[in-house]
Formats: structure tokens, sequence, C-alpha cells
């Protein structure tokens, strides 16, 4: 007996848990989306055994029947040969939807096909005669939203999986206890889980949200999508250009989103090859010394101790103070009372240092010197506000911390790099706009010293 569609879904949601169990099958195993039907009629039969009602266990049977699903577009393929299933892809997504862990994160390859649909559909749109009411045209634009749509969902499905690993694994290596040996395992683990997500998905995805990102064939994704959107205003078709814009912002502004997630992982990736680092130190000063113990080993029993100027004890100095040094007394005080020597000492001894200490003049206390150096930190800083309430703001620009640094370096005297810092925040006061942060890292150098930022862009019209 087959089941309608929608009664077959609506039974399906009601017993999420058979399918969700099914995409957990699918994700440990990693090959593809076939299920094998004795792994699905298992979940099926253990959904069964849990529901008393004989007139519903046989009404679920009819609706979780493979040939049902079949019949009602769910499954698309049934191996028989092989006894394999394929579900409709739309369903294992519908269901991912209802638990972010199990969301998928897009791969490198995966960004690179959204980003070459992109591309094709900025080709394509070139080569097309763009016509209102031309039926190619029309056919045209209907893949270039479809494509947009795609890479907007997938995007935000990407989004959330990656909220969600960051927040479970972040967990795990914040409640690590030292004391506890399976937690310290899973910690571990969970570090590198972190470091696999922030190289694997977690960069690609930033890469991919760049719009001057250098590529050595094609366009970044959304500058192909600004340009087809520029394609369309030149063709006298502003409301579709506009509605193409809409689509590239909202991809756009996902960017914040990886930013968080990019910051909060990126302590625990330095933590983790810190620990790496530390380990591989361990172990090659470990297999130095079992190295220098093995030459002892000749059976002649004639040396126990490894010599002090062996190159093991030279590397890094890493044993530095563990021979014991036995040295002679220096002096001989046979029964001497040495506690009533002291006091005759400091006796003798106190009267002559207060004296000395009152023939010093002390011109500048220790307190006077601190009140000096808070006017001088505090004179600085008006007249670094003074400087950023004189200079003239440029309508555009591209590094703002570049441009407050030339301008400081000329203006202010013993100017450095932290001067920088303050003389930034007092220019976010006098912009009308705020200052768009940019993908990408840059550096200023000055007196030895060297600052790393993401530069901040001006964009438009700013003043006082």
């Amino acid at each position: 007996m087959m089941v309608s569609t929608d009664r077959t879904l609506i039974a399906m949601i009601e017993h999420k848990q058979v399918f969700l169990d099914l995409i957990d099958y699918l994700d440990e195993q990693e090959a593809g989306e076939e299920i094998p039907v004795s792994v699905y009629y298992k979940r099926v039969r253990r959904l069964m055994s849990t529901i008393e009602e004989v007139r519903d266990q046989k009404r679920l049977r009819h609706v979780f029947d493979i040939d049902n699903l079949h019949q009602a577009g769910l499954v698309i393929e049934r191996d028989r040969h092989r006894s394999v299933i394929t579900f409709a892809s739309f369903v294992i997504d519908m269901f991912r939807h209802f638990d972010n862990g199990r969301l998928r994160e897009l791969s490198s390859e995966q960004l690179e096909a959204l980003r070459k649909e992109q591309n094709a559909s900025l080709e394509r749109l070139k080569e097309c005669h763009i016509l209102p009411g031309d039926e190619q045209f029309e056919d045209l634009l209907v893949v270039i939203f479809e494509r947009l749509r795609n890479a907007q969902t997938r995007i935000k499905q990407n989004i959330s999986s990656l909220q969600g690993q960051a927040e479970r694994l972040s967990k795990i290596v914040e409640e690590h206890n030292l004391n506890d040996f399976e937690q310290t395992r899973k910690t571990q683990k969970a570090l590198e889980e972190i470091n696999r997500i922030y190289q694997k998905h977690v960069l690609p995805t930033l890469q991919f949200l760049n719009e001057r990102e250098s590529l050595k064939l094609g366009l970044p994704a959304l500058t192909a999508v600004e340009y087809i959107a520029v394609e369309l205003e030149k063709a006298g078709l502003p409301a579709i250009s506009q509605r193409v814009l809409f689509a590239k912002n909202g991809i756009r502004s996902y960017a914040k989103d990886v930013e968080v997630i990019r910051k909060t992982l990126e302590r625990y990736v330095r933590q983790s090859a810190r620990q790496r680092h530390q380990y591989d130190c361990i172990e090659v000063a470990f297999n130095q010394l079992r190295d220098e113990f093995q030459l002892l080993q000749d059976g002649k029993l004639n040396n126990k101790y490894l010599d002090s100027k062996a190159d093991v004890f030279r590397d890094g100095r890493m044993f530095a103070g563990l021979k014991k040094q036995r040295f002679d007394a220096k002096l001989d005080w046979n029964e001497i009372d040495h506690a009533v020597c002291f006091e005759e000492h400091l006796r003798v001894e106190l009267p002559k240092l207060k004296k000395t200490q009152q023939n010093i003049s002390v011109n500048v206390s220790d307190g006077d010197i601190r009140d000096q150096q808070e006017r001088a930190v505090m004179l600085k800083k008006r007249k670094i506000q003074a400087l950023m309430n004189e200079c003239e703001i440029p309508a555009k620009h591209n590094d703002i911390h570049r441009y407050v640094h030339e301008y400081l370096k000329d203006k202010l005297e013993q100017y450095s790099l932290g001067d920088l810092l303050e003389g930034l925040s007092w220019l976010r006061s006098r912009v009308s706009i705020p200052l768009r942060p940019e993908f990408g890292l840059n550096s200023i150098k000055h007196e030895g010293l060297c600052l790393e930022y993401f530069p901040l862009v001006l964009e438009g019209q700013c003043g006082d």
C-alpha cells in the first residue's frame, strides 16, 4: 500500500531519530550517500520495538517501506544487487537542519566549485544577448539566481556547522582537567580536530569571501557577482542588478561570523602547535640521552656515568644544574657562637650606616618620579589629540593605520608605535561612517618594533 508523500514526510519528521542515526552512519563511514538496506531496516526495527500499538506499527511499516519511499521520490536510487539505497539530497539536508552539529562544513574543493559557478554565470552573461523578454536570457537569469541562492544557502549551513563545532570543541578544551588522563586524551583529540577545521574549512571560507583574493585563474566569487550586477546595470536593468547585489551582500555578511570563528579557534590552534613543539623537543632530548647511555652499554662495566661534556648536556643546557657539586668549607668557626657575633656586628655597623644615610641629600623621591612620568604621558596624549583634531582626513583611504602612522611620525616628537593606536582612536571619533576591516594582515615597522594589523578602509566622505 502506497502512502502519500506529505504523510510520509510527516511520519519521517515525527520519528526523525531514525534518519539522524543514518546521517551519523554516513558521516562515520565517509563513503558517499549510499546506505546499506540492512542498516536502514535495523534502525526501523529499533523504532518499532518502542511502539506498543499494533496499528501504529503496521502504519509505520507501510510508511518506511523502501518501495513507498522510492515511489514518493524520497529515495532516488535502490540497487538490489548491492542492497544499498540513496536518499534524495533534500531529505538528508532537511534532517541535518534539525541539528547544527550534523551540518556539513564546506571544503576548499566545494568552495572552489561555488566560485566557478559564479564565474561561469558571468562568462555566460557576457556571451548572451541581454534583452528582457528574450527566452534565452530569461533562462539564464533563472540559472544565475539559482546559483546565488545555492551559494548563500551552503555558506549559511557552513557557518552554522562551524559555529556548532567551535562551541563544542572549545568547551572540551576549556574544561580540561590535567589530573584526568582520559580527559587529557579527549582534549588532545579536540585540539587536533580544531586544527583540522581551521585549516580545511575556516581559512578556505575566508578566502572564498575575500573579494580581493589574488587568483591564478578566474575571479573571486563575490567579485564575479559584482561584475554580473554591473553587466545588468549597463544593459538598463537596474532592478535585476539590485537583486544580484542584495544576494552578494547577503553572502558577504557571513564574513563577520567567519572572522569570529577564526579568532575563537586561532587561540587553540596556536596552543596545539605549541604543545606539539614541546613534545617534539622533549622527544629529541630523550632520544639523544638514550643514545648516549647506549654507548655505555659495552659489557665492560667500566663506565657508569655520562661525561658532563657530552653533547647531550651542551645542547640547550636542558640538564644544567642537575650535577651535584661538593665544596670544602672556606672557614672554620670551631665553637664560636655565631648569633652573638652577628649581634655585635650589627651594634657597631648600624649607627655608621644611619649616619651615612643622613648625609645623603635626596633631590627627587620615587613618588615625584612617578608623578613626572604620568604628567609626561598625559601631555603626550593631549598632543596626539590636538594633532588628530587638526589633521585633514582623506575622503578615501585603503589603510588608515598607515595614514595615521605617517602623519604622527612627522608631527610628534619621540613617536612610538603605541601612539599610533592612540591617534587611531581619536581619528575614529571624527569619522562619520564606520571604518571597514579588510581581510589580509599588514605590518608597520618602526624603531625595531613591528605592528601587525588588519587594515581599515575608509570609504566615502567623512568629517568632524
